[in-house]
């Protein structure tokens, strides 16, 4: 039998993954539910929607429905665009960071535990990882 596509690689690596997260954010009382997207605002903050959409590469309706989620549990608010009346920023709140700083010490021991595993650390699978994404960033954004 021949090699999965690397793609298929990639994509059952993050199912994975994002599976170890979950069980570790659970063990410590967190939901984990719209991590990434949270630390994406913070990172990218103040962030417009679209911009954020672009970022993460999740669709606007769908993204308008985590935000919704996100300003309701108190993670994030939604910020006055005084240069497009059209649209809003977002930040991360009090709370927001809060969660990214519990939520972030699990991550840091599924990391350890996959670096263990790896023999060495994550960080190194970065600089090819970044390139991927920014790539498909782009290819995302011509279609």
């Amino acid at each position: 039998m021949a090699e999965p596509s690397v793609l298929i690689e990639l994509h059952s690596a993050d199912r994975l993954v994002r599976t170890l997260v979950y069980e570790e954010m659970a063990r410590r009382g967190l939901r984990p539910n719209l991590f990434a997207i949270l630390v994406l605002i913070d990172l990218h903050q103040p962030v417009t929607p679209t911009d954020l959409a672009l970022e993460s590469g999740v669709r606007p309706t769908t993204l308008r429905d985590m935000i919704g989620e996100m300003v309701a549990n108190g993670r994030i608010r939604r910020v006055e665009n005084d240069a497009d009346r059209r649209s809003h920023f977002l930040e991360v709140t009090d709370e927001g960071h809060r969660f990214i700083r519990d939520a972030s010490a699990a991550m840091a021991a599924v990391e350890q535990r996959l670096a263990e595993g790896l023999g060495e650390p994550l960080e190194s699978l970065r600089p090819g990882l970044a390139r991927l994404r920014r790539v498909a960033r782009e290819a995302s954004t011509q279609t």
